[in-house]
């Protein structure tokens, strides 16, 4: 049994190893965060958490730190964990300010064995422009990051093991957060209902990013519908200690797990059906929109005043592009495009937002190198008149006033959300609104300069000090801001338990909108006279943006449809129409639950006489605050006579940054006076420790502020075997530490020969803070070379070592691009160490050598690519490298190497990719080093062809091979040994179809991690390497063959001859990838085609990724 042990031990050992050192298959590519601005962090901190910020934004930090300070026992009793450790959270101004960042750009979302990510306490949340979505995206980054936390990380002995033996699929963790932060939000109930009317249900456990979130969410959504809110920290401790979802369940519910996920598609289901016979979907033949990816989110639709137009934006994970659509004769032209598609980042989809100036004039607000920028492009002229929007964070949305001369926008001041007027022609703003209530969607009612809006404040004053995120509702409802009076109040307009939004006027009384009343956000109208609303449209599927023409009657609308997003086109649209349709299921359970809340907050019947008073006093005859109207402030519109003229508008001074007004007594209210209790008590008698215990902790939360300091933590540690064509099996460990914000970042490794003589040492230290990224980095490898000639001389030993120091800057241009220059200076040094076995007689050792080397490496990078899966990509990278080596003291060894490798992976279907690689290089130079041709990265039994006069890898007697240092290993040709051919220039090609077999087939989640990662390819390899012209034909000769082998002979006389064969190298195959034992191996067989003869197959064993 002991035996076993060893030799499976030993067996796992000579087949763990990661990706070979300096081998062209594995280059490294990356992406890059480009900085604009300079963020100064401070950072507010309370029992649970730490809040950073910059800018002017204490109160902003201090808000969202009492908010999460209040929801932190809800969160951690709803899924049954609590944080080993502090919560740093660190705050933007916006999305644009986000994707700045330099948090996650290097992590690698599939990683192999022998890696360990550490779990960061740190959560990075981007304000959106509003209060409630903030409040939103805050419950969810750190609920996601405590189930990560809970799930992944612990302490160290926790981490290593769950990096291993926990793999949970993509809608366990997602799915849960979402639920937390959002419950059963119209988003998650349109894509579910889609699910089941698509006939995808069976096929929902296997989708991937945000759909298998939103499954995910509905999932978890169905489980406490049906089980309670206690079988969700149930389940997630339960995974967490047996390491596997659905044996969790099945413990927990009592159910299998195929079961659940059977009713889960049933109680859908019957909402879909219910949902069927009184909503429909839009017609095909309305669809406005042509074919695109499932990626692409349309932001704006407008209609140009004169009906003839639409105009319409599309957001495809970052990259927006414009575009104009005649009605009339179909054409279509792209006004405007910009930004740049991000990957593993946060896209804001409100942008680009548009708005017709008039019939030939839209304006568009986008974001241009982190900055928001008014656009007004001309259709006749095709001139675009830019200008930027520096003093706002966000813009939601705007619209232009009837002569085009002003425009109201819904943006973020500081944290604040509130209407602003802008002049479309000059740089002037005036803020109309100035609180801490949302102001959305303003536009203006037709002939008049009243702006109707919608939002979720609870008074009617546009200047209010109230404070606190927990003052602001979830309904949101249109009310009137007239720029024609002095006053500081907003008329109400609609008073509904539900989200209106989206307004625009008819006429003075009556208005469209959007709403949710009924569960599913279709259009509504009102009719201020009346009194009366009436329901307008009943698609089955929420529209998230509109547009109506009156004149032409012509609706456009987006809306999703086969869960993707669709614009869509209804002509002679019925604005009078009438439809009522039931509330959906989401709907009544959260009327359901507003009441069960409403009677929990309801005074009980058992009043005391002082209570009924207090009470009686308070009561108010509209929801709405009536504030007695303050005298106008400096900030307040100019008037004429209380007329606005919006052809000759004056501006005050700018907008200023709002200042934190010092609390003050408040003078006696005799008309609202509340009694006291008539004794103190110093205890009462409900009150318990823990009651008066949170009371006192309350009363000093939060501290600061305190500058940021940066501090170092370990990021990750990964332990990896690597089988280096020449120096055979060796270790490797890696390292790498950074500050939280990973603007610096220090990594360091060791590679080591199992005989501890050959080996690799290297650090790096990156600076990232600023638009250039500079780095510094020490390396140091070392070869011991044993040399055997002829059989006659006794077996000897060289060190081969170089030491560099390099010294780069990095210059971002976009997130794909960057351009590097990396001068350096390094030695090598050549040691002769004599004779292996010692002789009778006294060893002779040549001399040791020296020689230093200065240059430099000029790098051009581009990766738009894409990881899906374990060894699954989509994109294009590539890279472009120039060095130079320049020998001090000694010009005829300076030599210079250039290079270029570009790879891509398009998608044929599903999961399955063609990927298609080409490199090619070459050396110049006084000392051209070679190339050598053949075999792959890290292959298990590799041989190697030392043959030939000219083979780098020759032994030569009596003197030292400096190539052993600088010569390179040309990959992947499978079938053919290492340095089969050899030259100063090399070219190759691969060709894979990549078809996870098991995955594209398979409808539901695979437990198996050797089935989940099965991929089957069929691959073609090609390439040769040279000196000299190019060998396009036979008649350039890259075979040379030495008569006699001077391995076989002793003579002294060798004759190397040239053969004219055809150059080129070629093989073709299949293969099979998978993890097995925590590592990813490949294992290819080939059949290697040399001079058009087809030799017998190789079976070979490689381990790491791509090629």
């Amino acid at each position: 049994m002991r035996a076993f042990r060893v030799v499976f031990l030993v067996l796992i050992a000579t087949i763990s190893f990661n990706e070979a050192s300096a081998q062209h298959a594995s280059e490294r590519f990356g992406k890059n965060r480009v900085q604009y601005k300079q963020f100064r962090w401070n950072y507010l901190s309370s029992e649970n958490f730490d809040v950073y910020y910059y800018d002017d934004r204490k109160r902003v930090a201090q808000e969202a730190l009492e908010y999460l300070e209040k929801e932190f026992d809800r969160i951690t009793d709803l899924i049954g964990f609590y944080p080993y450790q502090k919560t740093k959270v660190f705050l933007y101004n916006s999305v644009a300010d986000l994707q700045q960042s330099n948090i996650g750009l290097n992590k690698q979302q599939f990683s192999a064995g022998g890696e360990t990510d550490f779990v960061k306490p740190y959560v990075e949340v981007a304000h959106p422009g509003t209060v409630e979505e903030f409040k939103e995206e805050l419950i969810y980054k750190f609920s996601e990051l405590m189930l990560n936390e809970m799930m992944f990380g612990g302490s160290l002995k926790d981490m290593f093991q769950n990096a291993v033996l926990l793999n949970l699929p993509d809608w366990f963790v997602e799915g849960a957060s979402m639920y937390v932060a959002k419950g059963w939000n119209d988003e998650m109930d349109d894509f579910v209902r889609q699910l089941m009317t698509e006939k995808k249900a069976n096929k929902a456990l296997r989708m991937t990013g945000p759909d298998a979130a939103l499954v995910g969410q509905s999932i978890w959504n169905f489980i406490v519908e049906k089980y309670g809110k206690s079988s969700v920290n149930n389940i997630l401790n339960y995974t967490r200690i047996i390491r596997n979802e659905e044996r969790s369940i099945l413990i927990t519910l009592g159910v299998p797990f195929r079961q659940l996920m059977i009713d889960w598609k049933n109680y859908y289901s019957d909402m879909e059906k219910r949902v069927g016979q009184s909503y429909v979907a839009p017609s095909d033949s309305s669809r406005f929109s042509a074919r695109h990816r499932k990626s692409v989110v349309f932001t704006t639709v407008k209609i140009s005043p004169d009906g003839k137009k639409i105009a319409y934006a599309e957001n495809d994970r970052g990259k927006f592009t414009v575009k104009v659509r005649s009605l009339e004769n179909g054409k279509e032209t792209i006004i405007l495009n910009g930004g740049n598609k991000v990957i593993k980042q946060t896209v804001d989809h409100n942008i680009p937002l548009l708005s017709w100036s008039d019939a030939n004039t839209l304006g568009v607000i986008g974001v241009k190198n982190g900055q928001y920028v008014f656009w007004l492009y001309d259709l006749l002229t095709k001139s675009k008149l830019p200008r930027e929007l520096e003093r706002f964070s966000n813009v939601r949305s705007f619209d232009f006033s009837g002569n085009g001369r002003l425009a109201v926008l819904s943006a973020d001041l500081n944290g604040q959300n509130d209407l602003f007027l802008i002049s479309s022609r000059r740089d002037r703003t005036r803020r109309l609104t100035n609180d801490i209530f949302d102001d959305l969607d303003p536009s203006f009612i037709p002939n008049t300069n009243t702006v109707v809006f919608s939002s979720n404040r609870t008074t009617d004053s546009i200047a209010n000090d109230v404070r606190g995120y927990d003052k602001s509702t979830v309904n949101y409802n249109l009310f009137l801001f007239s720029l024609d009076t002095t006053s500081t109040t907003v008329t109400r307009v609609t008073n509904t338990l539900s989200k209106d939004f989206k307004p625009k006027a008819l006429d003075e009384n009556n208005f469209f909108y959007l709403s949710d009343q009924r569960g599913i956000v279709n259009l509504f109208r009102y009719n201020r006279q009346t009194g009366i609303y009436a329901q307008v449209s009943n698609y089955n599927s929420s529209i998230r943006d509109y547009d109506l023409n009156f004149g032409s009657q012509t609706l456009a609308l987006v809306a999703t449809q086969d869960l993707g997003e669709d614009i869509f086109q209804v002509s002679n649209f019925n604005i009078e129409r009438q439809i009522f349709t039931p509330a959906s299921r989401r709907r009544e359970v959260q009327q359901a639950k507003t009441l069960t809340e409403k009677r929990k907050q309801e005074q009980p019947k058992n009043m005391s006489i002082k209570d009924l008073i207090n009470a009686r006093l308070k009561e108010k005859t509209d929801t709405t605050k009536q504030e007695p109207k303050p005298e106008v402030k400096p900030d307040s519109v100019k008037s004429n006579k209380g007329v606005i003229n919006t052809d000759d508008y004056t501006f005050e001074d700018p907008v200023k940054a709002d200042t934190i007004k010092p609390k003050t007594e408040k003078p006696l209210n005799t008309n609202d006076y509340v009694f006291e209790d008539d004794v103190v008590k110093a205890k009462q008698p409900s009150e318990t420790f823990l009651t008066r215990y949170m009371k006192a902790r309350d009363a000093s939360r939060v501290t600061g502020p305190f500058p940021y300091m940066p501090k170092f933590s370990y990021e990750n540690f990964a332990t990896n075997f690597v089988i280096d064509p020449l120096r055979g099996f060796s270790m490797k460990l890696e390292a790498q530490m950074n500050d939280m914000l990973e603007n610096y970042r220090v990594m360091g490794g060791l590679q080591t020969s199992f005989d501890f003589k050959s080996g690799d040492v290297w650090g790096e230290f990156q600076f990232l803070p600023y638009h250039i990224d500079y780095s510094v980095r020490f390396d140091r490898k070392v070869y011991f070379w044993e040399t055997v000639v002829n059989n006659q001389f006794p077996v000897t030993e060289q060190k081969y070592s170089f030491q560099k120091i390099e010294v780069g800057a990095s210059l971002p241009l976009s997130v794909r691009t960057r351009v590097s220059i990396k001068p350096f200076v390094g030695f090598t040094q050549f040691v002769d160490r004599g004779g292996v076995i010692p002789q009778a007689i006294a060893p002779e050792f040549l001399p040791t050598q020296y020689q230093v080397y200065s240059g430099a490496r000029a790098e051009v990078v581009y990766d738009n690519s894409l990881t899906t899966g374990m060894n699954i990509i989509e994109g294009t990278r590539g890279k472009f490298s120039l060095v130079h080596y320049e020998a001090l003291g000694n010009g005829t060894k300076s030599f210079s190497q250039v290079s270029l490798d570009v790879r891509h992976y398009q998608k044929i279907y599903r999961e399955i990719v063609l990927a298609v690689r080409g490199f090619t290089g070459t050396f110049f130079g006084n000392a051209p080093k070679k190339y050598l041709l053949g075999g792959m990265d890290n292959w298990v039994f590799n041989q190697i062809n030392y043959t030939g006069l000219q083979n780098p890898l020759r032994s030569a007697p009596g003197a030292f091979n400096e190539n052993i240092l600088f010569t390179e290993f040309a990959t992947t040709l499978r079938g053919f040994d290492y340095a089969t051919l050899y030259g100063s220039s090399v070219a190759v090609g691969n060709v894979e179809l990549r078809v996870p077999l098991i995955r594209a087939l398979s409808n539901g989640p695979i437990a198996s991690n050797f089935f989940r990662n099965l991929q089957f390819t069929a691959f073609y390899d090609i390439g040769t390497s040279w000196t000299g012209p190019i060998p396009l034909n036979s008649r350039n000769s890259v075979r040379k063959r030495v008569v006699p082998d001077d391995s076989e002979s002793g003579s002294p006389f060798v004759i190397e001859i040239n053969e004219y064969l055809n150059p080129w190298l070629y093989s073709y195959g299949v293969g099979l990838r998978t993890m097995m034992l925590g590592y990813y191996m490949k294992f290819d067989l080939a059949w290697p085609v040399e001079n058009y003869k087809v030799n017998n197959p190789r079976l070979s064993i490689t381990l790491g990724f791509d090629f």
